[in-house]
């Protein structure tokens, strides 16, 4: 039996039996699993406005604070920025720059007047259907700067309710008729003020026809005479004229008689 050499073993165990005695195939590997590809987000325009100043800067920041520090633009301890700098970037951020910090106020807005033309009530004089209620705002007020100089300015209010106006009822804004009414009340004036409405007398006289103050309170006139309308102030000399039975000589003893001229 023959001996087998190292050689003829070594071949036997590559080759096999018999004849051929190909080469011998390697092993078959197991096959490497993809590795995710990352990449950087692609660069996008977002318009920052500092102080009413806007600028335009192409950034790959995804949130406020990440396009404002690529834009280099560094915020100040106070400083207001929309959106918050937290939030997502949009395409728009607005930074506001803050010498201090905010204070909020309460801040209430007066009611307004609605005036509304009334038969019902005498010419010349309102009366009240609805009392008026002041609104009321919640505002933010900072210091910023301003062309050089520290100003105080609103950053935000919001309204936590509407002023509720006051109503008025207005009576008719001319005199009535009547036996007073057909007197020469132009003649009147003339001789009281020379026909100025805004006349003003150091001894206590007003107006046209030189109301005391107390006789023209008697008549419904509220203030002074000379600050009211010629025709109202007209209709309350015909007033008082009416209220003290035609006694003109008690009311306008020198002028009087232009009256019935």
């Amino acid at each position: 039996m023959p001996v087998l050499t190292g050689a003829a073993l070594l071949a036997a165990a590559c080759g096999g039996g018999g004849g051929g005695g190909g080469a011998a195939k390697p092993a078959a590997s197991a096959p490497v699993a993809d590795r995710p590809r990352t990449s950087a987000p692609a660069a996008r325009k977002v318009v920052i406005v500092v102080d009413k100043k806007k600028t335009e800067t192409m950034t790959t920041g995804t949130t406020v604070q990440q396009v404002l520090d690529q834009a280099k633009i560094p915020l100040g301890e106070h400083d207001l920025v929309t959106p918050p700098r937290e939030a997502p970037a949009g395409a728009m951020i607005k930074v506001m720059r803050l010498l201090s910090a905010p204070v909020t106020k309460i801040v209430r807005t007066p009611a307004p007047t609605i005036k509304k033309k009334s038969s019902s009530v005498p010419p010349f004089t309102e009366k009240e259907l609805r009392k008026g209620k002041p609104g009321v705002k919640i505002v933010q007020i900072a210091l910023v700067r301003r062309k050089g100089k520290k100003v105080k300015v609103v950053i935000s209010e919001k309204v936590k309710s509407k002023p509720v106006p006051r109503i008025l009822a207005v009576g008719p804004q001319s005199g009535g008729g009547g036996a007073a009414a057909r007197l020469n009340w132009s003649g009147l004036a003339n001789c009281e003020s020379h026909n100025n409405p805004r006349a003003v007398n150091p001894a206590g006289y007003y107006g046209l026809y030189q109301f005391s103050l107390s006789s023209w309170a008697s008549v419904g006139g509220s203030g002074k005479p000379s600050d009211a309308s010629p025709g109202e102030q007209t209709y309350r000399a015909q007033l008082l004229y009416t209220k003290v039975n035609g006694r003109w000589q008690g009311q306008w003893p020198n002028c009087g008689r232009f009256l019935f001229s």
